[in-house]
């Protein structure tokens, strides 16, 4: 699985809840440190070894994925919340 970095606040033209790309290693460590971003890891569903990029799936998709796997989210969740209540394996 790889790691993506989830904007916790608007970084530069990425909003919250998008995925911050382009980082180096130093970069994403000083983003972390100050709570700007969040570290997630894309998760394979299961389904035909398909591998989910949860930062590009919309709220709702990403709420009938959670409904699928009977994880429970308030649905004042922002996205970047609701990716972070996956498993991380």
């Amino acid at each position: 699985m790889s790691k993506v970095y989830i904007a916790k606040q608007s970084i530069g033209e990425v909003r919250t809840g998008g995925e911050v790309k382009g980082l180096t290693e130093e970069r994403a460590k000083f983003l972390l440190e100050k709570g700007a971003i969040e570290a997630v890891e894309d998760i394979d569903t299961g389904e035909g070894g398909e591998v989910v990029e949860l930062e590009k799936l919309t709220k709702a998709e990403l709420t009938a994925l959670l409904d699928e796997e009977e994880i429970e989210y308030n649905d004042s969740d922002t996205k970047a919340e609701l990716i972070a209540r996956f498993p991380k394996d």
